[in-house]
């Protein structure tokens, strides 16, 4: 009796024990439950998405193939408009807005597109696409971001670009890295690291790199030009295949097409050949600042050094003149539109006659003589004109100058011989000249005049502690003239004396800057 009992007691607690266990697996898959519902998506339309976690859905098949994509479930996908993200599996963070916005995207996470067709078939991640197709084809680009009806339009496999504005960089397939703002500024591009700023700026540009553009229709024709600058209202704006070009200015800029490493500072300033630079236009009156303008000059890399400038040969055969300018004449030859020459027109100062020469005539000069001289620039191209540097006619001056020092030092020498004759004056005292050149690197010529009368003369050569290291006899009478051979001494400073008759004349200073 105790036995049955003990047994019923025994499957009595077996019934409530399987009870308690039966219990806790209801509650926690009641729990497991409540956890599955943490987060749900939100959907609503036909054949829209109904999993991921934190995801919304609205339209047609919008989010429709869209898995549990994180460890928990999450997506985080907010699509909104008929078939918005409807390929989109495994991608997170994904946000569409408009007709078949990230259509194609799959597993592709972090974009944003809104618009009709924004990032239609984008395949990438991290790209932002606001506006009626922007980024509608772009693939395998990521990282751009586009703003703007059709911005960034045709990018494929480009990336890093930012657009802002309809039509920027519509035509971008490839280019990466580019920024480019305003109404079909890069329009045409395929290049890459272009900055583009101003409505229709750069905008026919294809291969063109690294090129930094501002200002309405700046550069506007440039295709495949590289490594330019340019700030300003059509500026730049002929250029197509010039590179390492610099304008500061509207309307600043070469009147070709393929100029290079020109720089064209202010309104409407006109390089007109490779490497030229040009400030200003035909109205303005000074061009100055504080100090003087600064020309290289080092001698330490100055090569093969000739005294063979000529003097006054050049300087008597050149025909200063006095002229007015035909300011009108230039506009058009610079092909400056004729709107933009009556902006200049009304600025410029009439009746104002200038000094100069006229540049074919010195060149006809150098051709004719052969002389040393790079004082004219002739035309590069059709386009340019021949120009000046009057700041080279200083060097031949100053040669003509010395050349009339020596004269005047010799006639003065004559007339006070003639002065002493007609007073009967029985001596005429000699003479020592300045040596030419001085200083000199090769050889130097030392002038004398010496009476007839004279019995003995020379010249003595020696440092300036004293140290005599040359006697040159000097046996002719009359104006002589001695030679000293730069290679006999080391280049220095030197002093040399006239004696005659065993009487001091006169010490001078020579330099040998080295044979």
């Amino acid at each position: 009796m105790y036995h049955i009992k003990t047994e019923q007691t025994l499957a009595f607690n077996l019934i409530i024990m399987k009870s308690h266990l039966l219990s806790f697996a209801f509650i926690v898959s009641l729990f497991s439950a409540a956890q599955a519902q943490l987060n749900p998506p939100t959907y609503y339309g036909v054949g829209v998405g109904t999993l991921g976690k934190g995801s919304s859905y609205f339209g047609y098949q919008a989010g429709k193939s869209v898995t549990e994509a994180g460890e928990g479930g999450e997506s985080y996908n907010s699509f909104f408009g008929e078939l918005c993200g409807q390929a989109t599996t495994i991608g997170i963070a994904n946000t569409a807005m408009g007709f078949k916005a990230l259509y194609s995207t799959t597993t592709q996470s972090a974009n944003t597109a809104i618009g009709y067709r924004a990032l239609q078939d984008n395949s990438s991640d991290n790209n932002t696409g606001v506006g009626f197709f922007a980024l509608n084809n772009n693939t395998t680009g990521s990282t751009n971001t586009a703003v703007g009806s059709s911005s960034l339009y045709l990018n494929d496999i480009g990336s890093g670009n930012s657009a802002l504005g309809s039509f920027t960089l519509n035509e971008n397939r490839s280019g990466s890295q580019n920024t480019a703002v305003g109404y079909f500024a890069l329009s045409n591009n395929t290049g890459s690291n272009n900055t583009a700023v101003g409505g229709w700026a750069n905008y026919k540009n294809v291969a063109g790199t690294y090129n930094t553009v501002t200002g309405h229709k700046s550069m506007y024709e440039n295709v495949s030009g590289h490594y330019n600058s340019s700030f300003g209202v059509q500026s730049l704006i002929d250029n197509e295949t010039g590179s390492l070009n610099s304008a500061f200015g509207a309307y600043a800029g070469p009147n070709a097409t393929d100029l290079t490493n020109t720089t064209a500072l202010g309104y409407n300033a006109t390089p007109t050949a490779s490497n030229q630079v040009r400030i200003g236009n035909t109205s303005v009156t000074s061009i100055g600042g504080k100090v003087s303008w600064s020309t290289f000059s080092d001698g330490r890399f100055k090569r093969e050094v000739k005294e063979d400038v000529s003097g006054l040969a050049f300087i008597n055969q050149l025909r200063p003149v006095s002229y007015a300018l035909d300011d009108n004449a230039i506009d058009k030859f610079l092909r400056i539109p004729d709107s933009l020459q009556t902006v200049n027109a009304a600025s410029r100062k009439s009746g104002v006659r200038h000094t100069g020469f006229i540049a074919q005539e010195v060149e006809a000069v150098v051709n004719k003589t052969g002389y040393v001289f790079h004082g004219v620039e002739a035309p590069q191209n059709e386009g340019d004109h021949y120009a000046i540097r009057y700041a080279e006619f200083v060097v031949p001056l100053v040669k003509a100058v010395q050349e009339l020092s020596k004269e005047v030092e010799v006639l003065k020498h004559q007339l006070a011989n003639a002065e002493r004759i007609v007073s009967n004056e029985p001596r005429v005292e000699a003479i020592l000249f300045q040596n030419n050149p001085n200083p000199f690197s090769r050889d130097t010529e030392i002038k004398v005049s010496l009476p007839e009368t004279t019995l003995q003369a020379r010249i003595i050569v020696y440092t300036l502690e004293g140290k005599q290291l040359k006697v040159i006899p000097i046996r002719e009478r009359g104006n002589i003239a001695v030679k000293i051979q730069g290679n006999e001494m080391s280049a220095g400073m030197y002093l040399y004396t006239l004696i005659v008759d065993n009487k001091v004349i006169d010490t001078k200073r020579m330099i040998l800057t080295g044979y």
